[in-house]
């Protein structure tokens, strides 16, 4: 029966990717389904559980990283605050970064002076982050295109 439904319904090419997110969190099933839903909106998604393992990708996320998702405490080592900033200072220009967190109030907000930085309370409705990524992603690619 699956032979003949490979025959009727042709197997689709995967869409051009949307934009490149890295998503940095301690919480494995918070990390892995946020992926699965990015990945399955288009998303190229690259995931990292703690800041030290994000900024050991800045080489290979340079140039084509579009959106930050970092969760500000990622506990022991850095905090979000510090993966947002330390990205901007190696790569050289700020990502637009979206910092989520279960206390607002407290989380220190970083301080990325040529992209926005969206603080949003964990955890966030898919819709609202779906939402939220494209305008991110095109904010990012104009201001490249600018700098070019």
């Amino acid at each position: 029966m699956s032979a003949q439904l490979a025959t009727v319904v042709p197997l689709l090419p995967e869409p051009a990717a949307r934009g490149l997110v890295l998503h940095v969190d301690d919480d494995d099933t918070l990390r892995r389904s946020t992926a699965l839903l990015l990945r399955s909106a288009g998303f190229e998604t690259r995931e990292a559980t703690c800041g030290e393992d994000a900024l050991a990708q800045v080489e290979a996320l340079r140039g084509r990283l579009d959106v930050l998702i970092v969760d500000y405490d990622l506990g022991a080592g850095l905090t979000g605050t510090e993966v947002a900033e330390d990205f901007a200072r190696l790569l050289g220009h700020a990502v637009p970064t979206v910092m989520l967190t279960s206390d607002p109030a407290n989380a220190e907000v970083p301080w990325l002076a040529d992209a926005p930085v969206w603080v949003a309370r964990k955890p966030l409705p898919a819709d609202t982050l779906l939402a939220a990524l494209p305008p991110l992603v095109a904010f990012r690619r104009a201001v490249a295109a600018a700098v070019r």
